[in-house]
């Protein structure tokens, strides 16, 4: 029985990217005993991935040290002590390593973990990209939207194609507060707010929020709104709830740092639409069945990092062009689609906003993709010819 490790060491929208890929990796190689090593704080998420039969820990801080420790002389000592700290995560070697990141610290964990690593590299020691990883690099570093979801970029990393269908976790069965047991049950449609942004270049302005929540509750009488948010954000969402006509407190739920990660995806899931910025919490949002609707700017693309599977809709910020060497500036934008988010959610009409396009989610053979709202096209054309021209290898 082979035995394979998927290893993805960066954020919580990225593992929660990663779905797709072990999805496509069961379904192509059903009888793979399949386990991933991720972040020591996601790994109640990551126990939530179907596929997936053990969730390893990786304590990054102390794998911090240990790399710094080694940038100016590394060595074999270096390489032991890895393994060392490897070790008391897991005591097995694995067949293969699905490597997901570029940096060396996932290289180094695919190489000591297991016999044959797929990704980014040929080979640990071997400082040639694979076709996909260098699509990921260049997709990373040039302002130019690419049409190849990033998910299932990962899939062509992982030589596996999109598993084609939205792919989704279950909802963890765990006790509720009274306060969560409150949101998707009492009268109302209930709006998921994300109050925050894992970068800073990402954060709403409070007062948009206060007028996309103030315009809500008015436009819909039995509307609700739930903030959501880490516990670093509870300052955040009290300055929010302080600029809020007082009329509108009673039907607004402050959750922010009061949930652990399984009860965030029970809220998210219990929501009738959550609404917020490019953040892992609304891609959980997504993995637990919640449409979304997104407002993407700064650095972040729709058509790379937009909420995977159909029915999602996104506000892009225009970008201008810039230098394709170099990422576009993070910019926030002047304007914001306040009044064109309501009258879509409210009617489902849209209405342009100079500065921004709307864009509406699809899946098909080739993966995730977005439409432009508005516009009478199909799915973009260039995902398959990527796809035909890095044609990875034992794709099926």
């Amino acid at each position: 029985m082979t035995r394979a490790l998927v290893i993805q060491l960066a954020r919580l929208g990225d593992l929660l990217q990663t779905i797709p890929v072990i999805v496509s990796i069961k379904d192509r190689h059903a009888d793979l005993v399949l386990d991933l090593l991720c972040p020591a704080p996601f790994v109640a998420i990551a126990r939530m991935i179907p596929g997936i039969r053990t969730v390893l820990g990786w304590d990054g801080a102390t794998w911090r040290q240990q790399v710094e420790s080694a940038e100016t002389n590394f060595g074999a000592a270096h390489v032991a002590e890895a393994d060392r700290h490897l070790r008391t995560v897991t005591c097995e070697t694995y067949d293969r390593a699905y490597v997901l990141n570029q940096h060396p610290r996932a290289l180094l964990a695919g190489g000591l973990l297991a016999r044959e690593i797929v990704g980014a590299r040929f080979h640990v020691l071997d400082d040639r990209l694979t076709p996909w990883a260098a699509y990921l690099r260049q997709m990373a570093r040039t302002g130019h939207s690419h049409r190849v979801h990033l998910s299932d970029a990962f899939c062509g990393l992982c030589s596996v194609h999109p598993p084609g269908r939205a792919c989704r976790i279950p909802v963890p069965d765990i006790s509720l507060s009274s306060d969560l047991r409150k949101v998707g049950n009492d009268e109302g449609t209930w709006v998921g707010l994300l109050v925050g942004a894992g970068d800073a270049e990402r954060l709403v302005p409070l007062s948009v929020w206060r007028d996309w929540i103030a315009g809500f509750l008015h436009v819909v009488p039995h509307g609700r709104v739930v903030l959501i948010g880490n516990k670093g954000e509870q300052q955040r969402a009290q300055e929010l709830r302080e600029l809020l006509p007082s009329s509108t407190l009673n039907r607004t739920l402050d959750l922010t740092g009061r949930t652990s990660l399984p009860e965030l995806a029970s809220a998210l899931s219990r929501c009738h639409l959550v609404i917020g910025s490019d953040t892992g919490p609304l891609h959980l949002a997504a993995a637990v069945g919640t449409k979304v609707i997104g407002w993407y700017f700064s650095r972040a693309s729709v058509h790379e990092t937009g909420p995977y599977g159909p029915g999602h809709v996104i506000w892009q910020a225009v970008r201008a062009e810039s230098n394709p060497a170099f990422p576009p500036s993070p910019v926030a934008p002047s304007r914001w689609p306040v009044e064109e988010t309501l009258a879509y959610l409210t009617t489902s009409s849209y209405e342009g906003r100079p500065g921004w396009s709307a864009w509406r989610s699809h899946c098909d053979r080739w993966g995730a993709y977005y439409t432009e709202i508005g516009q009478e096209t199909g799915p973009p054309q260039e995902r398959e010819r990527t796809w035909q021209l890095l044609h990875p290898v034992d794709v099926g």
